[in-house]
C-alpha cells in the first residue's frame, strides 16, 4: 500500500514524527485530558472509552492493531493478556467471544456479549502482529477465533456470528441480532482470514460483503446507514433512534472499502471488485467533498439529520482520509482529505477515545503501515 503522506509532499522525517507524537499523546500522555491506554499491573494494559467509563473489545481491538503496526510488542502482548484474562469467555453458550463491555472499577463483564467489530479487529491485529513480530502463537491464536467466528454452532441464545442464511457478518451473535452494521463489513479482513485459515467460507463472505455494500451504500450520496438489514435496509432501532442514517458507526464504512480495494490493487485481484470499491470511495468522498464545511450526522440520503448534527469529527475525517488509499495517484480528492487530516489536533478531552483511535488508524493507513 501507497504512503498517501508522502504523495502528498511529506517527508519520511515529518511522517515519523506525526505518528510518534499522536501515539505518545494517546497512549503514554496526560491521564485526564489525553492518554486512553492505562496500566493494569506490569504485564496488563486497557484502553478505555472515557466518554462512558468502561473498556470495549473495539477499542482493545484497535489498540492492538495500532500496537502491532507501529511494531510495539511489549504493548501489543499487555493489551492481548488483559483480552484474554477480562473480555474472553471461556465457558458457557458465549465460549470464544469477547465481552464487548467491560468494567473499568473491578475488570468484571458488564454485559458478556460480543460486538463482531471487535473480534474481527482482534483477529486482524494478530494476523498482522504474526508477520511483524515473525510469531506463529499469534497467527494460532488468530486462527482459532476466526474459526469461532464461522463456524461456533447455535447454542442457546447465541448464534453464529457470521450469519449462516445471510452469509454476513450479524449486528451481534445474540438472538434477535439477526441484521448487520454495515462498518462491520471488514473486507479486506476476510480475505486475511481467509488466507490464514484456508478455509473458502471466508472468500464466499467477502463477495457476500461486497454484494451487500452495494446496497447499503446510498446510490447518490455513496453514504451507509449505521445499522441495516441483511438486504442494505436501514435499521432504526430503540437504542439507537438514529441507527438508521449516517453517524458514528458509518463513519468507517469508507475505510472499510478502501482499505480492499488497495490490497487487491497492489496484488492485481478481482478488478470488477476494486473497481466498485474505487467508485464507491469516490463518491461519498466527492459528495462530502462538495459539501465543505460537511457534517458527521445525516440521513443517508444527505438530507437532514433527525436531531443537531456534529461538524465533522476527528473520527470521520480520518476515515476519510484512509479511505484514499484506494484512488489513483493524483486524483484531485486524496489532497484535500490527507491534509484534513494531517492538519488536525490530536483528539483530547471526553470523547477522545473513539475520535482518537480512529485518527491513530487514519494516519497508520495514510503512511502505509497496513501494508503487511
Amino acid at each position: 500500500m501507497r504512503n498517501i503522506f508522502e504523495e502528498i509532499g511529506k517527508t519520511p522525517a515529518e511522517i515519523e514524527a506525526k505518528l510518534n507524537k499522536a501515539f505518545t499523546q494517546l497512549f503514554k500522555g496526560d491521564r485526564e485530558n489525553e492518554r486512553i491506554c492505562f496500566d493494569k499491573g506490569n504485564d496488563m494494559a486497557y484502553i478505555v472509552d472515557i466518554g462512558h467509563n468502561d473498556i470495549r473489545s473495539e477499542g482493545m481491538s484497535y489498540g492492538m492493531t495500532v500496537a502491532a503496526l507501529l511494531g510495539k510488542q511489549d504493548l501489543f502482548d499487555k493489551l492481548w493478556k488483559f483480552a484474554k484474562t477480562h473480555m474472553k469467555n471461556t465457558e458457557g453458550d458465549l465460549a470464544g467471544y469477547y465481552s464487548w463491555q467491560v468494567s473499568t472499577a473491578d475488570f468484571s463483564m458488564m454485559d458478556p456479549g460480543a460486538a463482531p467489530d471487535g473480534e474481527e479487529y482482534f483477529a486482524a491485529a494478530l494476523l498482522y502482529a504474526a508477520k511483524i513480530f515473525k510469531n506463529e502463537q499469534y497467527k494460532r491464536d488468530a486462527v482459532e477465533l476466526i474459526n469461532d467466528m464461522a463456524h461456533k454452532p447455535q447454542a442457546g441464545d447465541v448464534y453464529t456470528m457470521m450469519d449462516v442464511n445471510a452469509g454476513l457478518v450479524r449486528f451481534s451473535p445474540m438472538k434477535g441480532n439477526d441484521y448487520t452494521d454495515p462498518s462491520y463489513n471488514t473486507v479486506a479482513f476476510y480475505r486475511m482470514y481467509g488466507e490464514a485459515s484456508g478455509d473458502a467460507i471466508w472468500n464466499k463472505i467477502a463477495d457476500n460483503s461486497v454484494a451487500y455494500l452495494k446496497k447499503a451504500c446510498h446510490p447518490v450520496t455513496g453514504l451507509a446507514a449505521d445499522y441495516s438489514e441483511f438486504d442494505g435496509t436501514p435499521k432504526k432501532t430503540p437504542w439507537h433512534p438514529e441507527s438508521d442514517c449516517f453517524c458514528g458507526d458509518a463513519w468507517r464504512v469508507v475505510w472499510n472499502i478502501g482499505l480492499d480495494a488497495a490490497k487487491l490493487q497492489d496484488k492485481c485481484e478481482r478488478a470488477d471488485v476494486s473497481e466498485w470499491e474505487v467508485s464507491a470511495v469516490r463518491k461519498i468522498l466527492g459528495y462530502l467533498h462538495g459539501r465543505r464545511p460537511y457534517l458527521a450526522d445525516m440521513r443517508v440520503d444527505g438530507s437532514a439529520f433527525p436531531r443537531e448534527a456534529r461538524p465533522a469529527t476527528g473520527g470521520l475525517i480520518a476515515m476519510n482520509a484512509a479511505s484514499t488509499v484506494a484512488l489513483p495517484a493524483g486524483d484531485p480528492l486524496i489532497k484535500p482529505f490527507a491534509e484534513d487530516l494531517w492538519n488536525m489536533e490530536i483528539p483530547t478531552g471526553l470523547w477522545r477515545y473513539y475520535d482518537g483511535l480512529l485518527y491513530m488508524l487514519g494516519l497508520l493507513a495514510c503512511s502505509g503501515k497496513f501494508n503487511v
